[in-house]
């Protein structure tokens, strides 16, 4: 029997020690206290504008679509023109921003620019050659940059030359 008695004790410990407080109760009761008081500020939603409607009605005008107005125009009489005839060169192959300018040579008043391609061709440029897909021609050459000028075709399908370099690879 005193083994029972003993149990039956410790399992009234266990259960009037669930009863007790978590010493947490005047925390709950402040928080409680603060939250009366206040409401939470929520702010106006913006007011929705109506737009108004617009009925765009173009039947009256030119389709820009049409095939006459997709077509590119000759280039216009004394601007630049790329000579669509001549042979290309090897390094036309690549867009410009696929080469790598590797180094510099030169024998006597003579230089070249050492230019690596993606596959990994090296090739020799001299001023007057050819460079890039946009009919790039080599201008100047420094031991740190080539420049050239490109052709390339604005909007309305005329020639328009613009500068271009590559620098030496790092």
């Amino acid at each position: 029997m005193r083994l029972g008695a003993v149990a039956l004790v410790a399992s009234l410990c266990v259960a009037l020690s669930g009863c007790g407080s978590d010493g947490m109760d005047d925390l709950r009761d402040w928080v409680v206290k603060e939250r009366k008081g206040r409401k939470p500020r929520v702010e106006p939603l913006p007011e929705i504008k109506t737009q108004e409607s617009f009925i765009y009605s173009a039947h009256a005008l030119a389709d820009p679509f049409a095939p006459f107005n997709l077509k590119p125009r000759a280039a216009t009489a004394g601007g630049p023109s790329p000579d669509i005839n001549r042979r290309k060169e090897p390094l036309e192959d690549y867009p410009l921003d696929a080469l790598r300018m590797v180094g510099t040579l030169s024998r006597g008043n003579q230089s070249w620019a050492v230019i690596q391609a993606p596959d990994g061709a090296v090739h020799r440029a001299k001023v007057g050659d050819h460079i890039g897909q946009n009919f790039g021609m080599v201008t100047d050459i420094t031991e740190e940059h080539v420049n050239l000028v490109e052709l390339i075709q604005n909007p309305l399908g005329d020639w328009i030359e613009r500068d271009a370099n590559l620098a030496i690879a790092e």
